[in-house]
C-alpha cells in the first residue's frame, strides 16, 4: 500500500462526509437521535395498572389487605363491582387490567389458620402490563401471608426470630436502583453505533452509481488503498458518534460510566473497523445504494436488537442462533459497553470481545480487498 494514495482516498472521504448531508446526519447524528428515542420509549415504568376488586368478605382483614394492596402506585383500585357480571365487564371493556376476588371468609379462615383463598383474574392481551401485575400482586399477598402468621405465632409465645432462619440479605450491584433506563442506555448505544456502518455500505456504491468509479479505476490505486481509504473516515466519524452519544447517555439519560474514556474510544474503534469491513463487503457485491442500505439495516439494526443480547440473554438461544449471534459485532460490543459503562471493567476483562472483533474486521476487511475488482462489471 502507497501511504499517500491511501491518505488522498482518506481526504477525499473525509470531505464527501462534510459536504454530504445525508452522509453526515447518517453518521454522526442519526445515531444519537435514534438513542434518545429508544432510550425513553423503552424505560417506560408500568405504573398505576387499573384493577378492580370484589371483596365479598367486607371484614377488617380485607380492606387492611385492599389498602395495602394500592400503597405503592403500582396499583390501582378504580372499580369496586358488586357481582361477577359487572367484573367481567371492566375486564371486557379494558377497563381494569386485573380483579381480585376478596370470597366470603376470607378473615375467619385467617384467624383460625385455616387456608384462604383469592381469585386473580388477569387480562393477558398486554402481557407485560400482566406480568407486572401479578408480581406486585403476587408479591403483596405472600408478604401479608407472612405477616399475619407471624403475628398469630408471636400470640402463642413463639419469636418472630424463630420463624426466620436463613438471614437472607439482598443487594444489587451496578443499577442499586434498578431503573430500566440505566441498564438499556448502554446496550442501546451498541445498537444504535451501527449507523455509521449503514451509511458506510453507501461509500462504494455511490462510486458506481454516479459513475465516479470509473476515474478511480483508471487510476494506479491499488484495491487495498482504495477500500481502506473509504474505511478508515467512517471509523473517525463514527467515533465522534460514539462521544456524543456517550455524552447524551451520561448527562442527558442519567446513565453512569464507570470505565476508562481512552478504551472506550479505543474498543468502539475496534467495533467500527469490524461493523465497516462488512459494510465494504456488502458494497463490493451490491449495485446500488438502496440495496446497499436494505442489506446493512437487516444485518446491524434488526438483528442487533434481538439476537445481540439486549433483550434475550446469548447463554437461553438455541446453538444455531447462537452461532449467528456471536458472528455479529453488535454482540461483542454491547458486552463491552455494559462493562466499560456499568462495571468499569478494564482491557483484562473485555480483551476476549475485543480479539473477536479484531479479527473479524481484519479477515472480512481482507475478504473485501480480494473480491474487489478494479474494473467495471
Amino acid at each position: 500500500m502507497n501511504l499517500a494514495r491511501t491518505l488522498s482516498i482518506i481526504r477525499k472521504e473525509m470531505w464527501h462526509i462534510l459536504r454530504d448531508r445525508r452522509t453526515f446526519l447518517l453518521v454522526t447524528v442519526s445515531p444519537v437521535f435514534l438513542l434518545l428515542v429508544f432510550a425513553y420509549s423503552m424505560s417506560v415504568e408500568i405504573r398505576n395498572v387499573a384493577i378492580a376488586i370484589l371483596d365479598y368478605d367486607q371484614t377488617t382483614l380485607s380492606r387492611r389487605y385492599r389498602d395495602g394492596l394500592a400503597s405503592t402506585g403500582d396499583i390501582l383500585i378504580r372499580y369496586w363491582p358488586e357481582d361477577y357480571a359487572e367484573l367481567q365487564i371492566r375486564l371486557e371493556h379494558r377497563q381494569a387490567k386485573a380483579a381480585v376476588v376478596i370470597p366470603a371468609g376470607f378473615e375467619r379462615d385467617l384467624v383460625a389458620g385455616r387456608e384462604a383463598s383469592l381469585q386473580v383474574i388477569v387480562d393477558g392481551t398486554d402481557p407485560n402490563t400482566a406480568n407486572h401485575t401479578i408480581t406486585h400482586i403476587g408479591g403483596y399477598t405472600q408478604g401479608l401471608a407472612l405477616e399475619i402468621l407471624g403475628d398469630a405465632l408471636e400470640r402463642q409465645g413463639v419469636s418472630a426470630d424463630q420463624l426466620a432462619p436463613i438471614d437472607l440479605r439482598m443487594r444489587t450491584w451496578y443499577n442499586p436502583s434498578l431503573k430500566p433506563i440505566i441498564g438499556w442506555v448502554p446496550g442501546l448505544i451498541a445498537i444504535v453505533l451501527g449507523m455509521p456502518a449503514v451509511a458506510a455500505t453507501l461509500a462504494l456504491t455511490a462510486e458506481k452509481e454516479k459513475g465516479t468509479l470509473e476515474a478511480l479505476i483508471t487510476t494506479p490505486l491499488r484495491r487495498s488503498e482504495l477500500l481502506v481509504g473509504k474505511l478508515i473516515p467512517y471509523v473517525l466519524s463514527g467515533l465522534v458518534s460514539a462521544v456524543l452519544c456517550a455524552l447524551v447517555g451520561v448527562y442527558l439519560l442519567g446513565a453512569p460510566f464507570r470505565g476508562s474514556p481512552f478504551l472506550y474510544l479505543l474498543l468502539s474503534a475496534d467495533f467500527f473497523l469490524a461493523a465497516l469491513s462488512i459494510s465494504l463487503l456488502i458494497s463490493v457485491f451490491v449495485p446500488s445504494q438502496q440495496a446497499a442500505m436494505v442489506c446493512a439495516l437487516l444485518i446491524f439494526l434488526f438483528p442487533g436488537f434481538f439476537m445481540s443480547g439486549l433483550f434475550y440473554p446469548i447463554a437461553s438461544m438455541p446453538p444455531e442462533m447462537k452461532m449467528e449471534a456471536y458472528m455479529m459485532p453488535t454482540t461483542h460490543y454491547l458486552t463491552i459497553t455494559r462493562g466499560l459503562f456499568l462495571k468499569g471493567l478494564g482491557i483484562s476483562s473485555l480483551w476476549p470481545f475485543a480479539l473477536a472483533l479484531l479479527v473479524m474486521g481484519t479477515v472480512v476487511t481482507g475478504v473485501a480487498i480480494l473480491t474487489f475488482k478494479k474494473r467495471l462489471a
